[in-house]
């Protein structure tokens, strides 16, 4: 991304019919926009996606203009924002957090409210619900992307996690990202 381009965020739901992804990547390349960041998942009986477009000015105000009309040719429900970049924090570092437990409605709960008093920020998540082929038992699976504080002791974080993950009948992994 070019220091002069700006910044769309899209986010579409509708059904899964055709081929919506390839449908608005091309119509965003044809007003010489360029997706930096996306996430497309079916949800439910839906698909959704969460984009993020660069382009200068001028291509954010065709993409802008145009989005109602493909919303409706691809029946879709769409709604976009002027953005800018995610910031960077050097005082974090990135880490991978996986839970698998048995289903509990309040595991999610669980997990961010130690993350929370721990001062680590959650950035994404994804979760499943899913019935143990082996066993039949009703299990959860949790994947999260964290930012963890530098002066954080790695080690100190990983046990207090694992202690949760102890009192949550679940297994867990916290691993930094190595990129």
């Amino acid at each position: 991304m070019a220091q002069t381009d700006n910044l769309l965020t899209i986010s579409a739901i509708g059904k899964p019919k055709g081929n919506v992804p390839l449908e608005l990547f091309k119509a965003i390349r044809e007003r010489g926009g360029e997706v930096e960041d996306c996430r497309i998942a079916q949800i439910g009986d839906r698909l959704t996606a969460n984009l993020l477009v660069s382009g200068n000015w001028s291509t954010l105000g065709r993409l802008e203009t145009a989005l109602p009309g493909i919303a409706e040719k691809l029946d879709l429900q769409v709604r976009f924002e002027r953005c800018e970049a995610r910031p960077f924090n050097p005082d974090y570092r990135p880490y991978a957090a996986e839970v698998v437990a048995p289903q509990d409605p309040n595991l999610l709960v669980n997990i961010l409210e130690f993350f929370q008093h721990q001062d680590v920020i959650v950035v994404e998540i994804s979760t499943q619900k899913y019935q143990s082929t082996y066993t039949g038992a009703e299990m959860a699976s949790v994947q999260m992307v964290l930012h963890v504080p530098v002066n954080q002791h790695p080690q100190a974080l990983r046990e207090s996690f694992m202690d949760l993950c102890d009192d949550l009948n679940a297994d867990g992994m916290l691993d930094p990202i190595k990129t």
